[in-house]
């Protein structure tokens, strides 16, 4: 620890040099941030611009009031370059359960006022937490994240990954970004350490992304497009190492920035970018433990065309017990904080996931999709079409999720189901909503429940089969009735999920805000889905108290 003016906190990446600079005026442009926290810590953020300059003092206060009248903590801090000018401070020695707000100097410029929370006490009768996912900055303006914002009394915001997108202005939904003007810096796709620098310095000059940042610390986990479009351990589906180089180095970048730039403690000495599980209690309500799913030991995802053309039966191929999502190491880990949370009497066991767990198998659209849908699509005989006629497969929707590691999700469930865990997983990724029963296989015994998000922008596969909106109506239906697990969906809208946490339940308000395309926007919830504890303290199955399959 560093002792400082206020002592009690620890800085963070901070710059080592023993000279300090004159004070200098600087901007703080990308707004103030907060995350990571314990009972008694939490991470503040900023960031400073002023260009020409080699290294920038930076202030902080921490408060219990808006007004700053009662200061609890201060020091100083330097930044430079070498960690993008950006600025993180463990503040230490916190009470539980306790709203604080912060605020930064630099020179006679003050950054705007965050406020933030450290985990509660063991007393906790009820948690808040809001779940996000998937916000590429060209598919619309961020109105989720301001709706968000709005939300009072906030434990923490999860965010389960896509918090950027690697690709450039013509790339992903790129016809959209020119039509709203949101064209992301640097204009190509993103692949060194300069590069992913500023493409999260553009995704945080949004306000709307500023103001949740400022409302409420965040709990997060990385996808694949924070380093590029499905990663794994080997590499990626969006990475071309004869054109591009090579994926160790832009996975480390991508990492190193990921680290500089979010409000999360760096990694201890000698442990890996990549080691990012880790697990948050919230009283004696709710364990909430997040793995990573991408990079540590996920083995290269299979195609769906390369199994539909296989010799072999599918099942036969997706089932290998030897292909592992997040690795043995991780899996070990993961079964012993089930056991550890339960044996401490937490009621709930919460996994954020980046990727739908529950089976999902894809209807026929062959037969499903009226003629004056399905006429044009076979006509274009594009990607389109093909997904249509191998959809009368009855493969999975996307083998980028747990339906591409069957052995791996049950040996996940197994672990849940022997430590007794009420396993609620939180999951993102898909860019549609989802309400599920987790059962394990083969013998399909109940072993937990999901909730997963929407987008906060990322436009949905659905939309891209057919201009025609009647196909999220039937898609929807159509999954639902097909897969056991799938109690509800909504494949269009953008949104999150709100969770209220308490010893006997958990229920999740499934948000949607009814346009991208414009600032102006009004939010509502569309779906109510629950799962309660019974009399012997077990999860039960969803129930849905607000049935919607599409609007």
């Amino acid at each position: 620890m560093i002792a400082g003016l206020g002592g009690g906190y620890v800085l963070l990446g901070s710059c080592t040099s023993t000279s300090r600079p004159a004070d200098i005026d600087a901007e703080f442009l990308h707004g103030v941030a907060s995350g990571d926290p314990t009972p008694t810590a939490i991470v503040i953020w900023t960031r400073v611009s002023s260009p020409g300059v080699e290294a920038i003092t930076v202030e902080f206060e921490v408060a219990l009031d808006a007004a700053f009248q009662d200061i609890i903590r201060s020091g100083k801090t330097l930044t430079s370059a070498a960690r993008d000018f950006t600025v993180k401070v463990d503040v230490t020695s916190l009470s539980p359960g306790t709203r604080y707000f912060y605020r930064f100097r630099a020179g006679s410029i003050r950054s705007a006022t965050g406020r933030t929370r450290t985990l509660p006490k063991a007393s906790a009768r009820k948690v808040r937490l809001a779940v996000a996912s998937c916000a590429n900055y060209g598919s619309g303006f961020y109105n989720a994240y301001r709706a968000i914002a709005e939300q009072d009394d906030l434990d923490a915001i999860v965010h389960l990954g896509d918090y950027i997108y690697e690709y450039g202005i013509d790339g992903y939904d790129g016809e959209t970004g020119r039509a709203l003007g949101r064209l992301v810096d640097p204009p190509h796709e993103t692949i060194t350490l300069d590069d992913y620098r500023k493409r999260f310095a553009c995704y945080r000059k949004d306000t709307d992304l500023q103001a949740a940042h400022a409302a409420a610390p965040f709990i997060s986990v990385w996808d694949d497009h924070e380093t590029a479009n499905n990663s794994w351990m080997g590499g990626a589906g969006n990475h071309d190492a004869d054109a591009e180089g090579s994926w160790e180095r832009r996975r480390d970048a991508a990492l190193q920035v990921y680290f500089e730039w979010m409000p999360m403690r760096d990694p201890r000495p000698g442990e890996a970018f990549r080691s990012l599980a880790r697990t948050y209690e919230f009283g004696k309500v709710v364990s909430l433990h997040l793995i990573e799913s991408r990079l540590t030991g996920r083995d290269q995802p299979l195609s769906l065309s390369a199994i539909a053309a296989s010799a072999e039966a599918p099942n036969a191929v997706l089932s290998d017990p030897g292909r592992t999502m997040l690795g043995l190491r991780q899996e070990k880990w993961l079964e012993h904080e089930f056991s550890a949370s339960v044996s401490n009497g937490i009621a709930w066991q919460l996994l954020g996931n980046q990727t739908v767990m529950s089976p999902m198998l894809t209807p026929d659209y062959l037969q499903i999709l009226p003629d004056d849908i399905l006429d044009p699509i076979l006509a274009a005989d594009g990607y389109a079409a093909n997904w249509v006629r191998r959809s009368a497969l009855g493969l999975p929707v996307n083998l980028d999720s747990w339906d591409g590691y069957p052995a791996a999700r049950a040996r996940l469930l197994s672990s849940a189901i022997k430590a007794n865990a009420n396993l609620v997983v939180l999951s993102g990724d898909s860019h549609m909503f989802w309400a599920n029963d987790l059962f394990r296989e083969p013998d399909n015994m109940f072993a937990g429940v999901e909730f997963a998000t929407g987008s906060i922008t990322s436009p949905g596969g659905y939309q891209s089969l057919s201009p025609d909106e009647r196909i999220f109506g039937i898609a929807a239906s159509a999954t639902v009735e097909k897969n056991e697990g799938v109690r509800a969906a909504n494949v269009r809208d953008k949104g999150f999920v709100l969770l209220e946490v308490t010893e006997g339940s958990v229920e999740a308000r499934y948000v949607r805000v009814n346009t991208i395309a414009a600032r102006d926007f009004q939010a509502e919830t569309f779906l109510i889905a629950r799962t309660e504890r019974d009399i012997e303290g077990r999860l039960s199955t969803l129930t849905i108290a607000q049935d919607s399959q599409s609007r």
